[in-house]
């Protein structure tokens, strides 16, 4: 049994990834802030699949749910295949004109958020190895005005994603980083989840 955990996983991006990979038999935790939606969205693809999917309420900017998430799996599961470090927010303004509390959720969410994903399920990933990808946006490599908060934490997902694809690459973790261009999600209604 392949077991996966995607955060950010109740809408968008993450919602469609968890589909797929519990619709190819993978057991899938949806790691999320909204709770009624990651809940459902679980409780759906257990039922279509028959696979452990389960939903577990995570803010990616806490240390203290990083620990609780990476305890549950170990114990639960037993170990892992694949983590994606989905979340993410969007914000935009002019340099001078964002506020600088912004501009550091958007630094807090997009970037710490995956570092620490990284951080607390390496240690599992390296006694099977498995596979680690970051989602971070065209944005990371193509620098649009007016979205420098953005640019900046995607464009460190980037750098973060190819130091460690040869930092674990010893430990049979391969690390992946997707930089997907404009689509249809709830990016923008995240703000208000701050």
């Amino acid at each position: 049994m392949n077991k996966i955990v995607i955060t950010g996983a109740a809408s968008g991006l993450g919602a469609a990834l968890a589909k797929q990979y519990a619709a190819q038999g993978w057991s899938v935790c949806i790691a999320d802030i909204q709770h009624t939606a990651g809940a459902q969205l679980a409780e759906q693809l257990a039922l279509d699949h028959g696979q452990d999917c389960f939903f577990y309420p995570l803010d990616v900017t806490s240390d203290e749910q990083w620990v609780e998430l990476q305890n549950t799996i170990a114990s639960r599961w037993k170990g892992l295949d694949c983590i994606i470090n989905n979340a993410g927010v969007a914000s935009s303004g002019g340099i001078d004109d964002q506020p600088m509390k912004d501009f550091q959720w958007t630094l807090d969410v997009n970037t710490m958020g995956v570092a620490k994903g990284c951080h607390y399920f390496t240690p599992l990933l390296k006694k099977t190895g498995g596979y680690i990808v970051n989602v971070a946006s065209m944005a990371g490599l193509v620098h649009m005005p007016t979205m420098s908060a953005y640019n900046a934490s995607k464009a460190a997902v980037v750098a973060l994603s190819e130091t460690l694809c040869s930092e674990l690459d010893s430990y049979g973790i391969k690390v992946s980083v997707l930089c997907p261009a404009f689509f249809s999600d709830k990016l923008n209604q995240n703000h208000a989840l701050k």
